[in-house]
Order: C-alpha cells, then structure tokens, then sequence
C-alpha cells in the first residue's frame, strides 16, 4: 500500500468513477483500475461495488477505509508543511457537496473569501440535488454540505446559513394585467405549464408540501415539463415554455436585465432555510476543520 494508491481510491471514491478519476489524475483507467485491484487484494476485501452501470459505489468496508486513507494522505500534506518545509507540494483536500442555490449562490462568494486563508486546501465542489447531498454525506464522500433543506438524519450536524424564497418566474408579460414584482393567483399559475426540477431537489420538495397543504398536486397543471438544471429552467421561462417557481437568489441576474418576471402568489408561503451540513462522527483533517470552523464563524456573524 502506498499514498499514490490512496490518492486513486479517494479520487474514484468522489468521482464514483474510474474514468473520471482517471481523466483527474491524468491518468489511462487500466493503470487505476489496476492499482485499486491492487489495494483491495492487500486489504483482502472490495472497496467499490461495480455492478451498477457506470458507478463506481463503496462498500461498507469501502466506506470504513476511506477515512483512514483521507487521514493518511492529509498526514503527507503535513509533513511536507511542518517537516519538509514544502507548503503545497501535496495539497490537502476537502470535498465539498452543495444543492444548486447554495452551490451556485452562496458557495462561490464564500470560497473566494476563504481561498487566501486556506491556500493548501484543495477544494473540490460538487453541485448535486439535496438528497444527494445528503447519502455523499452519510457515505464519507463529502466532508462538508450546504443544503436547502434539513433531513431527519441524526448522524449529521446542521447549522442554518441563510433564509431563502421561492417566487414564480414568468417570461416578460405573460400575465395581464402587468404587475411586475406583484401577486398572482394559484388559479392564474395552474392555467400554465410548469418547469419543475428532478426528485430529490430541496426546491421541488418545498413547492409539493406547498401545494399538498391546498389538497393539489402537480397533475393540477395543465402540463409539466421535467428540466433537471436550475439554468435550464430560468432559459425555459424566459422563452415561454412555462413557468417555474425557483429561488430568488436564483433569478435576481435575469429580474435585474428583464429577461423574467418574478411574484409571490397569493396565500403560499414559500421559505425555506439554507444549512450547512456534515456528518457527527467524522474526524476532520486539521485544515477541514479549520475550515468547518470559519465557515460556522461566518454564520454566527451573520446571526448578529
């Protein structure tokens, strides 16, 4: 066993993939195949479940190991630092799972900040929907979440980060007459085709429970159309396919050019919370959890 093979097993552990570990490391997938084989002959075990089609999946044992190996690799980093004297010869890495609003929204702005902090972390996002999120969490593929939406999961630690709306998005003019920034009536929405995101997104989840209060479910449209990207959705709108309801933090670009139409429709309360997530148990690198505690930092002042 030697770190490079750590190195492979934790990098096909974040892709759930051999081929796109391998493109990562630069890499051909034989070699990485070859040295996982390698590593779960010394162990005596299987590390990654390959009946499924394209993925790559831990097993149990899998799972168990990946934090020893994490531990390991993030050991090397330190060495270097403090021994070697070589910063950043071998990086530290934190694997970051984000939903689309938090990914996309509030991430970005965040990491920037932090960059300069942290300059031996490597930092690795995944933008996913929030039940994925969530099982990368509960399997050891990600350190750390950001999330719109909480789970009954007891394993995990979740902070809130920030308060969210969701608003209907129309394309420009569509309902009569104009009341930009206004209310609408549910009846006005349900004469129209719905943009509506995949099952698992936090936003999806938040319009259902909304709608089931009234005793409706989504058949109450006319008609829907599945788009499994919130950029997909925005461009879906402003051309008039449909109308969506998505974050306003989502929508503000295409508000401020005039590209949509947002509102609140009369009688919903769509809010949610945003939350960082990680997992009780897990024992965090030293730069993770430095990490971990600037970012819990940046919500106890946002809290004031």
């Amino acid at each position: 066993m030697d770190l490079q093979q750590l190195k492979i097993f934790l990098s096909v552990a974040a892709h759930k993939s051999f081929s796109r570990a391998a493109e990562a490391l630069f890499l051909s997938q034989p070699t990485v195949s070859a040295r996982i084989k390698g590593l779960e002959e010394e162990l005596g075990t299987v590390l990654f479940d390959r009946s499924r089609p394209r993925e790559a999946v831990l097993t149990r044992a899998g799972m168990l190991f990946m934090d020893y190996a994490q531990r390991l690799v993030n050991l090397e980093a330190e060495a270097l630092e403090k021994v070697a004297g070589r910063p950043g010869q071998a990086a530290e890495m934190v694997r970051i799972g984000a939903s689309t609003v938090p990914g996309l929204y509030l991430l970005p702005s965040w990491l920037a900040e932090a960059r300069p902090l942290f300059p031996a972390l490597e930092i690795t996002l995944a933008v996913l929907d929030s039940s994925e999120v969530v099982e990368n969490l509960l399997n050891y593929s990600f350190e750390l979440g950001f999330v719109g939406s909480a789970s009954r999961r007891e394993q995990l630690s979740w902070h809130p980060v920030a308060e969210d709306e969701l608003i209907l998005a129309a394309p420009p003019g569509l309902f009569s007459p104009r009341k930009k920034g206004g209310t609408v009536s549910l009846e006005q929405c349900l004469e129209h085709n719905l943009l509506l995101r995949e099952k698992g997104s936090a936003t999806r989840q938040l319009l259902e429970q909304a709608l089931k209060e009234r005793g409706l479910t989504f058949d109450a449209f006319p008609s829907r159309t599945l788009i499994n990207s919130l950029e997909g959705i925005k461009q879906g709108v402003r051309f008039g396919l449909g109308i969506s309801f998505i974050s306003r933090r989502s929508a503000e670009d295409y508000l401020n050019m005039g590209l949509l139409e947002g509102y609140r429709v009369a009688g919903m309360e769509l809010r949610r919370t945003l939350y960082l997530v990680y997992h009780r148990r897990r024992v965090l690198s030293t730069g993770v959890q430095r990490l971990l505690d600037y970012f819990l930092g940046k919500i106890r002042d946002r809290s004031h």
